[in-house]
């Protein structure tokens, strides 16, 4: 079945055409990703299909099935809204329906009419089957890691208000997922989660994303924006690497060979024809329309490089440093001695402090113990989470000579800012645009011209991904990859960590940092084999019995039996009650996580009780 269907859309913005004359469709349980350069449109076509935006011209259809839940960039929301007022924001029945049934279960109201209403409310939940969808509802916000409910969401950190952006997302009753770098602040094992469910669900998926992993494992098919036009390829990323290959093979190919053709015509026509026939004329119409033809431009490529500057013996030293906010331990004392040219990579869940170890480290925040010594000769560059320096007012050209007029660059040559900004992609035409002005990329693209022209010999990487288009991360990795400093980067970007890091810092959120040597994949292999090792030796010895002579059963051994019966009642009993509790629901999701656990607990101990009685009734026959 079709869900929507995209017929000539065009749009500008300003005086950029983002794209012209564009077709495809979506079908129900496709999963697309959407791709392109920084600025070609991606966003922008994504909210005119979530009806966020306006086409300039063109037709979209939505089928009268298609339900739409929509994930923004920058997600919208009211900041005095608690997290299950904005996760309960939707407008479906069920949603309708399970909120209003929160909040009579919030309500410290106990009258005959409240009563009367509550009944009612649970009659109606009972007849559209709304408990299981408010048990996945319990089991989503538990996999994010959400769990006091009643928190404001201007409370939140970026990374926990992106779970809950996320989770009303996967919440509500939608069959189409729009979704716009979904895995922006997103720790890596929040990331490794969202891929697993969105993998397994029957829902349609259109998205943008720059995790490459990510992309490869969901997508079924790729749509890609390339100056203005539409390509689709059936198949996920590695395949669309592989065609896309071979359609600029084959496509410069056919340029040569045009000019192959035009090399002898030309050539003919200097010889000058004896008779102006027919045929002749027509020959000379086909060189004029090749000679007339759209010219096939090689891609420009980002060009980074920098002049370097020459580390000395001490680069930096960190020695027992350790902060804490209002009582709450951050990071306990850490030393660390970073050595010439190394490459490390920073891994955690959100708030365990990664980016406060940064602004000690840079003295930018002072500690509450140790010391961080700089060597004479180290010179950092910060590359932050939201290029937060950036005047949205000024202009393009403004912003970089402001940095440096004039930038040196490694063969000695000096070029001006304006060309430091065509080198990033950043065409004359938009030298005088001012930056609020920018596609979300585009300001992370500019940021990394500035970060660069500092040319540091420590560079340091807080989430470069976000928002940066997967070519601009391919050429940052190759040039991080033969950076002649120190390098420090906090990403959720597996394939990017892979690339980038030698070895890792690992920060479990308790305040602990464990130097780990290797990389993301090899970190991933260690830690679930520590899983398995973990989960082995808390698991009770079984006793292996070898084959003996059947006896009777002991004194002990009857009186055990005899209790076994009463003991599983009772469980059982505990059983019944604990999955009412589950059943209830309610706002309290702390006493509902604890009901779940307790369930898991008791259905073990049952099955060994049970394993146990088995096996004594067998040795007393």
């Amino acid at each position: 079945m079709n869900l929507v269907s995209i017929d000539k859309l065009s749009k500008t913005m300003g005086d950029k055409t983002l794209f012209e004359d564009i077709s495809f469709g979506l079908d129900l349980g496709q999963k697309t990703a959407l791709i392109g350069v920084n600025g070609c449109g991606k966003s922008t076509l994504l909210k005119i299909i979530a009806g966020r935006e306006k086409a300039d011209s063109g037709t979209l259809a939505l089928n009268k099935e298609c339900r739409i839940n929509y994930l923004a960039q920058l997600p919208e929301y009211n900041p005095e809204d608690t997290i299950i007022e904005h996760i309960m924001s939707g407008d479906s029945v069920l949603v309708r329906l399970i909120r209003r049934y929160e909040e009579l279960c919030a309500s410290p109201l106990d009258t005959e009419k409240y009563q009367e209403e509550l009944d009612a409310t649970m009659e109606e939940m009972n007849k559209l089957d709304a408990w299981q969808y408010e048990h996945e509802v319990k089991s989503i916000l538990g996999e994010l890691g959400i769990y006091d409910v009643s928190l404001k969401l201007n409370t939140l950190s970026g990374g926990m208000l992106k779970k809950v952006t996320l989770a009303q997302a996967l919440i509500d009753e939608g069959n189409l997922l729009i979704f716009d770098e979904p895995t922006n602040h997103l720790d890596i094992d929040t990331v490794d989660w969202l891929q697993t469910y969105l993998s397994k669900t029957t829902k349609s998926i259109l998205m943008v994303t720059h995790d490459r992993y990510f992309l490869d494992s969901i997508c079924t098919n790729i749509v890609e924006i390339d100056k203005g036009n539409i390509y689709t390829f059936d198949g996920n990323y590695s395949y669309y690497l592989e065609k896309k290959s071979e359609m600029e093979d084959s496509i410069m190919r056919g340029e040569d060979r045009i000019k192959n053709i035009l090399r002898n015509e030309l050539k003919w026509l200097k010889r000058g024809a004896k008779a102006r026939s027919t045929k002749q004329k027509a020959r000379i119409d086909r060189i004029e329309q090749m000679q007339n033809r759209p010219k096939v431009v090689k891609e420009q490529e980002i060009e980074m490089e920098i002049t370097g500057q020459r580390l000395g013996k001490q680069i930096l030293e960190v020695e027992s440093v350790s902060k804490s906010y209002d009582g709450k331990v951050i990071l306990k004392p850490f030393t660390y001695t970073f050595n010439n040219k190394e490459k490390l990579g920073i891994i955690g869940p959100n708030g365990a402090g990664k980016s406060t170890f940064i602004r000690l480290i840079t003295s930018e925040e002072p500690s509450d113990t140790g010391e961080v010594r700089a060597g004479i000769n180290t010179s950092f560059a910060v590359f932050d989470q939201h290029s937060k320096n950036l005047d949205p007012e000024k202009r393009l050209i403004d912003v970089v000579r402001d940095e440096k007029e004039v930038i040196l660059l490694p063969n000695g040559k000096t070029i001006s800012a304006g060309q430091m900004l065509e080198k990033f992609l950043f065409p004359s035409i938009m030298h005088h645009t001012p930056v609020k002005k920018l596609s979300g990329g585009e300001k992370r693209r500019l940021h990394l011209v500035l970060i660069l022209m500092q040319n540091p010999n420590f560079l340091i990487l807080d989430e470069p991904t976000n928002d940066l288009d997967i070519k601009t991360l391919s050429v940052l990795e190759d040039f991080l990859v033969d950076f002649p400093g120190c390098l420090l980067v906090v990403s959720h970007d597996r394939c990017f960590m892979n690339r980038v890091s030698d070895n890792l810092l690992i920060f479990d959120g308790n305040g602990n940092i464990e130097t780990f040597f290797g990389d993301y994949d090899d970190y991933l292999v260690e830690r679930k084999e520590r899983a398995i090792k973990t989960k082995k030796e808390a698991e009770p010895k079984k006793v292996i019995e070898t084959s003996k002579p059947k006896n009777k059963l002991t004194y002990m051994e009857k009186k055990e039996l005899e209790t076994i019966e009463p003991e599983i009642e009772k469980l059982e009993a505990e059983l019944t009650e604990q999955q009412s509790i589950l059943a209830k629901g309610g706002s309290n999701y702390t006493e509902l996580a604890e009901a779940q656990a307790r369930i898991d607990e008791i259905e073990m101990e049952i099955l060994e009780k049970m394993e146990r009685q088995e096996l004594l009734m067998e040795k007393g026959s």
